[in-house]
């Protein structure tokens, strides 16, 4: 496993995009500081650049490098991170407008999936986090059905085989329901 995180590291370092389980579906992602790297994403997918992606980060210590995070709002991450949720922040700079489509809202993730968080950790930045199927195609959930041409596929289960539940902690809403729709609602409207 030490190896497999040591190369997976590599390869995102060297603006490499890679194939990855989460706890929801599986994800494509890169160096989310890389522009290059995010564009070459965007192709793979055949994405819209109209279209936002998401990053993923290790714990709450990285997501505060990124985003502008209020006391109230890191209270509520601690309670469901890691977990299956993206959470719309304001973005700080080093975060590209080409990830959030222009918007100054970025979609973040910390999946609850041990290997991709050690492999976050070890590359100590944050990595885009889309799903790994051609844009407007269906979820990927194995490893076996991803037919983009990455430079690395991590092999691995997804736990929920659904999408991420999509919020805005400012404005209270939910943007997409997906897994644990019911627990994030009832911490929005308590």
């Amino acid at each position: 496993m030490k190896d497999e995180i040591n190369k997976v590291a590599e390869i995102l370092g060297n603006g490499g995009v890679i194939a990855y389980p989460t706890d929801t579906l599986y994800g494509v992602g890169c160096d989310a500081l890389n522009e290059k790297a995010i564009k070459r994403v965007y192709e793979l997918k055949g994405r819209d650049f109209s279209k936002p992606m998401s990053i993923a980060v290790s714990d709450i210590k990285m997501l505060e490098k990124y985003v502008t995070i209020s006391a109230e709002t890191k209270k509520m991450l601690n309670q469901i991170m890691p977990g299956p949720y993206t959470v719309l922040l304001p973005k700080k700079d080093s975060i590209s407008n080409i990830v959030t489509a222009g918007s100054n809202l970025v979609g973040v993730r910390i999946p609850d999936y041990n290997l991709i968080l050690k492999i976050i950790k070890k590359f100590a930045k944050p990595i885009i986090t889309t799903s790994a199927n051609l844009s407007g195609e269906k979820d990927v959930i194995k490893y076996e059905d991803i037919t983009l041409p990455v430079d690395y596929i991590i092999e691995g289960k997804c736990e929920y085989n659904q999408p991420s539940t999509v919020f805005d902690p400012i404005s209270k809403k939910i943007l997409r329901k997906g897994v644990g729709f019911e627990k994030i609602n009832k911490i929005l409207i308590s």
